[in-house]
């Protein structure tokens, strides 16, 4: 049985009036790439004139809640109950404007201060314990929005890598308070941005090394999400923490293309459109994005990249057992 391809672009870094552009939206109903549109507190007219600017070109819709980087910007356990109240309200307004999306895509990250540290190597500052009922209030929003009646509407996570490298434990998914397996997904897309791992790396990895570690996280991808599973490719442009590396060529894209397509998933998904509209011809990345063929092989692992897993998967054992004492101890 074939998998159907799916394509889609997370907009960011871009205005919702940018998108609206008859030309934008032209080039990605020709390649048939969907839209998840960041929605952060303020006004929402322009939003609701893209919703339905969206659905006259044909392309599906989905919004991607936000909220203020001192709230923490990304949904996890640290802000759960804001998170929460924000999607409720905000799917409220867009139901009362006849602009419901398709879809709601959470992106599961820790706070985007925490985030910064971490990438930093700087030890995130000392905080309150997260609340211990955060993973449950991010499940009841998810079912919230699932049985809504008359329209219920689908939930989506973006996922951190890390992750596939958890066993039974979870060690890095509750080290990093994003509740992804105790959830019932519609869908999971996994944040597999090469450029970010070689560029976070330091020099530690090259192209040559990241290239295997996008095989292999496909694969977990898809041996742990099945018919649910989907990547995310990246990065054409710089994201919301400022530092990102990006890719040097559109080429780069569509190597990454050809290996997540090699790898079986045909589900995918490019960050971002706000750098894709700023590096032109801007049509050759939505090119390199729609129309590369799977790859004849997967990349062989380097030794660089088999460490770095297993380093991973040492630190999720460790964090695992590490969180077990505590609560045992607690």
């Amino acid at each position: 049985m074939t998998t159907p391809r799916r394509l889609r672009i997370w907009c960011e870094m871009v205005t919702h009036a940018e998108i609206t552009s008859p030309a934008v939206l032209a080039a990605l109903a020709q390649r048939k790439i969907g839209l998840i549109v960041a929605a952060q507190p303020g006004p929402r007219a322009d939003l609701v004139r893209l919703a339905q600017a969206a659905r006259d070109a044909g392309l599906s819709f989905a919004v991607w809640p936000m909220l203020a980087d001192a709230a923490g910007r990304w949904a996890s356990v640290d802000n759960a109950a804001t998170f929460a109240s924000y999607v409720h309200a905000l799917v409220g307004e867009l139901d009362a404007a006849g602009a419901l999306p398709d879809e709601i895509a959470l992106d599961l990250e820790p706070p985007i201060d925490r985030l910064r540290r971490m990438l930093g190597l700087d030890p995130p500052a000392r905080s309150a314990p997260p609340p211990d009922d955060g993973a449950a209030i991010l499940g009841a929003l998810v079912r919230d929005l699932r049985a809504r009646v008359p329209t219920p509407i689908r939930v989506s996570a973006a996922v951190i890598p890390l992750v596939l490298l958890d066993d039974e434990r979870s060690g890095l998914e509750r080290w990093l308070g994003t509740p992804v397996g105790s959830i019932a997904w519609d869908h999971a897309s996994v944040m597999v941005y090469t450029t970010l791992i070689e560029g976070y790396s330091r020099g530690l990895l090259t192209r040559n090394d990241v290239r295997p570690l996008l095989a292999s996280a496909c694969l977990r991808t898809a041996a742990r999400f099945g018919a649910r599973a989907g990547v995310s490719l990246g990065a054409v442009g710089k994201g919301a923490l400022g530092d990102e590396a990006t890719y040097r060529s559109a080429a780069e894209l569509a190597d990454d293309v050809a290996i997540a397509r090699a790898a079986g998933l045909e589900d995918l998904t490019l960050f971002d459109l706000g750098g894709v509209l700023r590096r032109p011809p801007w049509e050759a990345w939505l090119d390199a994005f729609a129309f590369t063929a799977p790859a004849p092989r997967l990349p062989e692992a380097t030794w660089k990249s088999r460490a770095t897993e297993k380093l991973g998967r040492g630190a999720s054992r460790w964090l695992g057992a590490f969180g077990s004492l505590r609560r045992t101890r607690g």
